[in-house]
């Protein structure tokens, strides 16, 4: 009786064993093949990656060169200057204007009203107008105006008027800066013959203006 009872505690202890190794069996295959199933996949991202790397990139289509509508810069020639003296102011005092004076080589004159100008000395200047395209005024304007207008005369039509005038306006205002002041002369249709005076309203308020020189200007090129 004693034996057979050691020989069931053999046997259930052998069956113990055995469930054991299975059990392990078992885990040490599962655990095979999920490291089979990780390395295929390494090895897929690794392949697609150097795939990646080692495909070129497209060749980039040349950035076209930037198109520019600046137009080239209007080179002219001085046919006249009038620059000023105490002895040769080139313009007089007209409607409007007082104290005109030059000090150190620049005009000055005040605006009394709104509607000053001074007219040229000189009633017979003589100037071909096909041979001016500008004339430019180094002019600075003391005022908080801006308008400002130049009139002509002909030998076809000595009269003042409008439509023989071009208009401009400063860049500057009260003092702040020397400017050249250009009238282009392709502005007005009747800017032809022979100019014979000219008439310069250079406000249309009270206020100072200088003058430092003038000239009359053709386009070379």
């Amino acid at each position: 009786m004693k034996n057979l009872n050691i020989i069931k505690r053999l046997i259930i202890f052998l069956l113990i064993i055995a469930l054991i190794c299975g059990v392990l069996f078992l885990q040490a295959c599962a655990e095979k093949e999920n490291e089979s199933k990780n390395s295929g996949v390494g090895q897929e991202t690794i392949g697609e990656t150097e795939t990646e790397a080692t495909t070129p990139d497209p060749t980039p289509e040349p950035t076209p060169a930037p198109t520019t509508t600046e137009k080239p810069p209007i080179i002219t020639e001085e046919i006249l200057k009038w620059t000023f003296t105490p002895e040769e102011k080139m313009f007089k005092t007209s409607s409007q204007t007082k104290n005109l004076r030059v000090e150190d080589g620049i005009l000055k004159m005040e605006s009394t009203g709104g509607d000053p100008f001074v007219m040229s000395v000189n009633a017979n200047i003589g100037i071909d107008a096909s041979e001016i395209d500008y004339i430019k005024f180094k002019i600075k304007n003391n005022s908080d105006g801006y308008r400002c207008q130049l009139f002509f005369i002909t030998n076809k039509d000595t009269a003042w008027s409008e439509p023989q005038s071009i208009k401009n306006e400063y860049w500057f205002s009260d003092g702040e800066d020397w400017e050249i002041l250009e009238f282009d002369t392709s502005d007005c249709d009747v800017w032809e013959g022979t100019i014979k005076q000219l008439r310069f309203d250079y406000l249309e308020q009270e206020g100072d203006v200088e003058i430092e020189y003038m000239t009359f200007e053709k386009i070379v090129k």
